[in-house]
């Protein structure tokens, strides 16, 4: 399955008014628009006519009109022309559905199956759109190793004096990458402590899975004592999805949902629902500056010096080429296992 053959999420719902809106997926245009009865228009940013970009154009009567000579096209790339009735013109269609306050689009002659949201008892705090100038590997790898969160983040992860109690353990399927890390947590204000109901002595408990069609990762975060018996109040679940808008820039799209043992609505989450998407969108914009800082987007690991965590890279680049690309054979650049040291 070539990279367009998964469903992505390309733009956020918020952002798809009355106006036509150009995307780019996989290094191709893509124009998006509301058409009749809530339909989706899914469109390449082509005009068959004279080539016109169809997102400079406008939507009249549920259809996306070119501002080059007036053609116009529905949801399923069927057109028309003012000048010439009879003439019949087919615009490439994508398939799109709304969904999860987002717009996802695929190639209109592919099956897949659509990413599973396992969210029951959780509260959408905020869902985020943010772009790296960095290839899609890349910038998995920034959010697939927790060793970058002592220098990096603000509020995630570990002191850096204490990455070496850190424990990681791997799991993986065919299909999946699961990596669990437990060990000290950074010092968080008084104020965050009290909110998430983290205790003194607890740990940072930090667990996600990445799946490859298309490609996203699942993080929980939460707070717990070193037997894991007692936790926090509050538990963070992210889907965060890593889209290539080209070989050199990767969309990041953020589903972010708490669970609370709060009593309330949403346990009392939506009081400070500013806040936790305020302190999320912060993380995110370090990991970008993090990405459009690296001095070298060449995507292979071979050569490297790598650390106990860092075999999860090797591990997604072998899945990325077989079940995101679709490749025959793995092409996977570099050993797993080549150059880590414990």
């Amino acid at each position: 399955m070539p990279a367009l053959d998964h469903w992505h999420p390309v733009l956020l719902s918020r952002d798809l008014k009355q106006a036509p809106v150009g995307v780019r997926l996989a290094g191709h245009d893509i124009v998006l628009f509301r058409g009749e009865r809530s339909c989706i228009g899914a469109l390449a940013d082509n005009c068959p006519h004279r080539h016109m970009r169809l997102s400079m154009g406008k939507v009249v009567q549920h259809r996306l009109q070119c501002m080059y000579h007036g053609w116009s096209f529905d949801c399923h790339g069927g057109g028309e022309s003012p000048a010439t009735p009879k003439l019949y013109a087919q615009a490439v269609k994508f398939d799109a559905m709304e969904k999860h306050g987002a717009v996802w689009v695929k190639s209109a002659d592919s099956n897949p199956a659509f990413p599973a949201f396992d969210i029951d008892g959780y509260y959408n705090v905020c869902n985020l759109h943010h772009r790296a100038r960095a290839p899609l590997e890349l910038t998995l790898d920034n959010f697939c190793e927790i060793e970058h969160t002592p220098t990096t983040h603000d509020f995630f992860g570990y002191p850096l004096d204490k990455m070496h109690e850190v424990a990681v353990e791997f799991q993986t399927t065919d299909t999946s990458v699961r990596v669990i890390n437990q060990g000290p947590s950074k010092k968080i204000n008084w104020f965050l402590r009290l909110l998430l109901g983290i205790r003194r002595r607890y740990q940072f408990m930090d667990d996600w899975t990445t799946y490859f069609s298309p490609v996203y990762s699942v993080y929980d975060h939460w707070w717990a004592d070193p037997t894991g018996q007692k936790a926090s109040m509050v538990r963070w679940r992210l889907y965060i999805f890593f889209t290539p808008v080209d070989e050199q820039e990767t969309a990041i799209t953020t589903f972010a949902f708490t669970k609370s043992r709060y009593p309330g609505p949403a346990g009392c989450m939506r009081l400070f629902k500013w806040l936790m998407r305020r302190k999320l969108n912060h993380e995110i914009n370090l990991d970008v500056r993090i990405l459009e800082n690296l001095t070298d987007m060449n995507t292979s690991i071979e050569g490297m010096k790598l650390s106990r965590f860092d075999k999860v890279l090797g591990l997604n680049r072998e899945r990325i080429d077989r079940i995101y690309r679709g490749e025959a054979k793995a092409a996977s650049k570099g050993p797993v296992s080549a150059g880590v040291s414990s």
